[in-house]
């Protein structure tokens, strides 16, 4: 029989008691706090679990947990081989720790974690059943889903073929071999190389030793057999590659504690005492409390897909635009190019955005010599930017960072598109007195070219490199930071400075040290400054990972957790601006170009009002993401604009956003109200789709564009009942403009004509055409002073509804 049918693939225990010394082992630990407090160390980090609490510790992480007296945790051991053998992959880890994180996939977890501890206790232990095992399938297909690191995550990836096929090599030549008196010296020569390398390759990509891999392997199949067989203690031994009886006795007391025999004697009288070891009384009784009718889960009493609201007119205050005033360009070499100029004035006579985001001043498109100490800069380049601006009536928001123009097609596939610009880039910052004379010229030259009142209205802001984030270069930044803000200040003290681009996936407990620090020193910023895409990062061993975040309210918690460092450190007098937001980094994500960024749009919107005061998005235009390979009508840029001038969704979004009056009256999760306070309402509204399991499992540009539904936790339409009260009595005009698949997306109709490339210019006029929102309109009276609106919207549709009196 296979060992694997003989041992349980996921083993559940409730504990209410723990002294682990640090251990390791193959299988992968889950861990749910139910009460009391769990100390969990892994290496040199200690993770402080507290009610409520789950933790993944991944398998072959020597750990050691430690809890309170009042302890009850809920533990499953995962078999590492099932999970290997399920998702084909010899790469298995997962990132799962809700003391740094705050998801709703964490409460999707714990769910099905709380409804598999109903079902023990009702079964008083009782683990053989299918009821258990379709509940911990489900657990795992939650933490496959939104949890799990994929080797393609990991970030550096230059030799990733090479280096997956040696890992490939590695496992299978143990696995078949671990029962045989095997070496490193036996592997190197296998894979042709050197000893000293092997064993570096170990510790960096395994955590250990070789030896200590090798006998890990070992003791996970002899306790596999000393539990589930009746083979002699001395077989098990010999059978599974230690040399001799002794030496597997001392190997595995230290790992376990005990000898063979003495697990084998506990293990065979907890089988024959399984009944009362499984209905032990204290445990029981505890876990009971959680599981009361009053204390279950209860199901949403709203019926699913069903949004209600009720909202007096009579009550309205001051709108916060937080979406209409910033958007994002690229390198500040883009806004010299005509076609990007026209996308820009076309931007701003839709949406009269206020200012325009670019960096790089300092590429060589510009021609300006830092070098040059006599002041005698080129600024004739730089000019034609700035003169554009004004000349559109728009302010610049110039980011002094240097960062590359890319195409992103994933976050492991990255290109370069000027390699001019490699040279500059790779000095991190240019001499703070060098810095310093430039700026200070710079600044006299705006304020005599543009004048002191139009200079004032301009921002500034200064990256600090994500790459360079650690404690040591804080110090550096805040020099360079506070000599920049004296500077802009000495000529245009209206002109606001702030920093630093912060990426809010990066270490929260740094971030904070970092804010505390810049909040204690003279020369605070006029804003921060933040990025948002979804992405977690982190290290595990020596590997960096990025992974897209499964969480689909990843934008609000993540500022949420800003707001509240912010607020602790003393920084929440100062402004928040996300100068860089997206759901995606990728330029070659189809996803783009559907309704499904519409929607995410609005929604994001929606959740960040009067929490944020600016948002800007990333970018303006497909023009600026062009490449050899974007020869299609659409190739999964960001922009909001294709480069054919054609509105997208994600456009329509701030279409729609633009139409809301200048009063808010309320908003509910899937809509905002607004008033001119003269019997007219703008409402906008969003039915935004979570994305799903095949997303996550797809690099993203590789998303089949003619299947993206497939991309999609579910397809669920949504109904809003609003009910508006305290209105004047009368008839109404309702107007409802509508974006989804079946009107107004070029994406969807650009699929009818099965993506055909060679267009006309006649065929891009009619997408120009085709590419407006669907309109119905019609005429409703109030009774008693109320409003009833029934909206049904399909996946991912966006809505703006206009309501006038008309007598």
């Amino acid at each position: 029989m296979e060992q694997d049918t003989r041992r349980d693939k996921l083993k559940l225990n409730v504990l209410n008691e723990v002294d682990e010394l640090e251990h390791f082992h193959q299988d992968i630990e889950l861990l749910y706090v139910l009460e009391g407090k769990l100390d969990v160390v892994i290496g040199e980090q200690t993770t402080h679990m507290k009610e409520n609490d789950v933790l993944v510790v991944n398998a072959n992480k020597k750990h050691a947990l430690s809890g309170s007296e009042n302890v009850l945790y809920m533990q499953i051991m995962i078999s590492y081989n099932l999970v290997s053998d399920v998702l084909k992959s010899i790469d298995i880890i997962f990132w799962c720790d809700s003391t740094k994180d705050e998801s709703e996939r964490y409460d999707e977890l714990r769910n099905i974690l709380r409804v598999l501890l109903n079902h023990y206790l009702e079964t008083h232990g009782n683990t053989a059943n299918f009821g258990h095992i379709a509940l911990c399938y489900r657990v795992m297909d939650i933490l496959s889903m939104y949890f799990l690191v994929q080797a393609a995550d990991r970030e550096n990836m230059d030799d990733k073929d090479k280096f997956e096929d040696r890992i490939v090599q590695i496992n299978n030549y143990i696995r078949a071999n671990y029962n045989q008196a095997i070496s490193l010296k036996d592997l190197a020569d296998k894979l042709y190389l050197s000893n000293g390398y092997l064993s570096r390759f170990f510790k960096r990509n395994y955590g250990m030793s070789f030896a200590e891999y090798l006998t890990n392997i070992r003791l996970f199949h002899a306790v596999d057999e000393l539990l589930y067989s009746n083979a002699p203690v001395t077989r098990i031994a010999y059978d599974n590659g230690f040399a001799s009886v002794a030496v597997f006795n001392k190997v595995f007391k230290k790992a376990y504690g005990e000898t063979p025999s003495v697990m084998r004697k506990k293990a065979k009288e907890q089988k024959e005492e399984y009944t009362e070891e499984k209905r032990n009384p204290e445990i029981e009784k505890r876990l009971e409390k959680h599981f009361i009718v009053d204390k279950l889960p209860k199901e949403n009493l709203e019926q699913k897909g069903n949004r209600q609201g009720e909202h007096s007119v009579l009550k309205s205050e001051k709108i916060k635009n937080i979406w209409g005033n910033t958007i994002n360009v690229d390198v500040a070499s883009e806004l010299l190019r005509s076609e990007v100029q026209e996308h820009i004035m076309m931007l701003k006579q839709a949406f009269d955005f206020q200012y325009i985001r670019f960096w790089n001043v300092f590429s060589p498109e510009f021609l300006i010599d830092m070098d040059n100490q006599n002041g005698n800069y080129n600024f004739t380049r730089l000019d034609l930017v700035f003169d554009f601006l004004v000349n559109q009536g728009l302010k610049p928001h110039m980011d002094l960072g240097m960062k590359s123009h890319m195409i992103i097609y994933n976050l492991q596939n990255i290109r370069v598109c000027d390699e001019r610009e490699k040279s500059y880039l790779q000095v991190e910052f240019m001499d703070l007195k060098k810095m310093e004379h430039f700026l200070d010229a710079l600044m006299q030259h705006l304020i005599y070219r543009y004048g002191r009142r139009e200079v004032d209205t301009w921002r500034m802001e200064f990256w600090f490199n994500d790459g360079l984030w650690s404690r040591q270069a804080f110090a550096e930044y805040f020099e360079q930071f506070s000599m920049i803000y004296q500077t802009v200040k000495k000529y245009s003290e209206g002109m606001q400075v702030g920093g630093s681009g912060l990426r809010l996936d990066l270490n929260a407990e740094l971030r904070e040290q970092f804010l505390k620090e810049w909040n204690s020193l003279q020369h605070r910023p006029d804003f921060l400054s933040a990025y948002i895409f979804h992405y977690e990062r982190g290290k595990e061993d020596q590997d960096c990972y990025s992974k897209r975040s499964a969480d689909n309210e990843f934008v609000l918690h993540r500022i949420l957790h800003l707001k509240e460092q912010m607020q602790k450190v003393g920084m929440n007098d100062i402004k928040l601006y996300i100068t860089e937001w997206n759901f995606t980094a990728s330029v070659r994500n189809y996803l783009n170009d559907s309704c499904f960024s519409g929607a995410y749009i609005i929604k994001n919107v929606l959740d960040l009002y009067g929490k944020v005061d600016d948002i800007a998005h990333f970018v303006a235009t497909d023009r600026t993401q062009q490449y050899y390979d974007s020869n299609e009508l659409l190739f999964g840029g960001t922009g909001i604009i294709s480069k054919d001038g054609i509105l997208k969704p994600s456009g329509f979004a701030f279409d729609f956003l633009s139409r809301l009056y200048p009063y808010y009256i309320g908003q509910g999760e899937n809509y905002l109200i607004s008033t001119d306070q003269h019997d007219s309402y703008g409402i906008i509204c969003h039915n935004q789709k979570a994305l799903g399991y095949n997303y996550y499992f797809t690099k993203e540009d590789e998303l089949e564009k003619e299947h993206l539904w497939r991309y999609f936790e579910n397809r669920d339409e949504l109904e809003l009942n609003l009910t508006l009260t305290d209105m004047s009595e009368g008839t109404y005009q309702i107007k409802v403009y509508r974006i989804n698949e079946k009107n107004g997306s070029v994406f969807s109709i650009w699929s009818e004509m099965e993506y055909e490339k060679q267009l006309s210019r006649n065929d891009i006029k009619y997408f120009r055409r085709a590419c407006e929102p669907k309109l119905t309109i019609q005429k409703i009276k109030t009774e008693d002073s109320k409003m009833n609106l029934n909206i049904q919207l399909i996946a991912n549709e966006i809505a703006f509804i206009r309501i006038c009196k008309i007598s």
